[in-house]
């Protein structure tokens, strides 16, 4: 894949630029800002984007794999790249949030719109903060940082997308979950499902499978397959 690095100082956010222009932008595009005013995460929630971190969105078109696929995949891509520039070992937890020294440090959130039966276009956006030290009150006790030189971020660009291009070559070899389950902090941990509309279920985290789902059994013996929302560990 050939990717077009597109390098912006301020955006509001590379996901919605990428999302509002896809259609004039070719698949493999890649937009990165130094800084997001209106960063966003999943569940509709903010990402604090300061000029500390790595901020970037890949837009990919006529897609043959699900998001939740995609965001696991890229998180692969992600903790490899990290690996590759600072030899440093993270975890991930389902579906998209990569944690290292016990505190969240990178976000991912996989966008885009279906075209019956496939996804006409993704955007896949990743937020890793990389020398940020200072984190709003309400974050505070659970973002981190991996406390390295902001100097360094078109380095782990270059090795996440590298890591991205081969993940994406195999997705359909499904090897990528193999590094993912290894490295999942929820598996095998009783967890709270938490969807956005709030309802939620409570079980034990066993599996994610073929297609990124995450399989919860729950106290009922019930097994149930998860598509989206977040999976607090309890």
């Amino acid at each position: 894949m050939k990717f077009n690095i597109i390098k912006k100082e301020t955006v509001t956010s590379t996901n919605d630029i990428l999302k509002q222009e896809w259609e004039k932008f070719e698949s493999g595009t890649v937009l990165t800002a130094k800084h997001q005013t209106k960063g966003r995460g999943r569940m509709g929630r903010s990402f604090y984007s300061p000029p500390t971190g790595l901020y970037f969105s890949i837009l990919l078109k006529d897609v043959k794999s699900n998001p939740a696929t995609l965001t696991v995949m890229t998180a692969v891509a992600v903790m490899k790249g990290i690996y590759d520039t600072f030899g440093i070992k993270t975890q991930v937890k389902w579906v998209n949030d990569i944690f290292y020294d016990g505190k969240k440090i990178c976000g991912i959130l996989t966008e885009g719109a279906f075209l019956k039966d496939r996804l006409q276009y993704a955007v896949i956006g990743v937020g890793v903060n990389i020398a940020t030290e200072n984190f709003p009150a309400e974050i505070s006790e659970i973002a981190g940082s991996l406390n390295k030189s902001i100097e360094d971020s078109d380095r782990l660009l270059q090795n996440i997308l590298k890591n991205f291009e081969s993940e994406l070559q195999s997705i359909q070899s499904g090897e990528f979950l193999k590094f993912y389950k290894e490295n999942c902090i929820t598996l095998n941990k009783k967890v709270r499902l938490i969807s956005q509309d709030e309802a939620y279920l409570e079980g034990e985290a066993v599996d994610i499978d073929e297609n990124a789902r995450l399989t919860i059994k729950t106290d009922s013996g019930e097994i149930k397959r998860i598509f989206f929302g977040e999976a607090k560990i309890i």
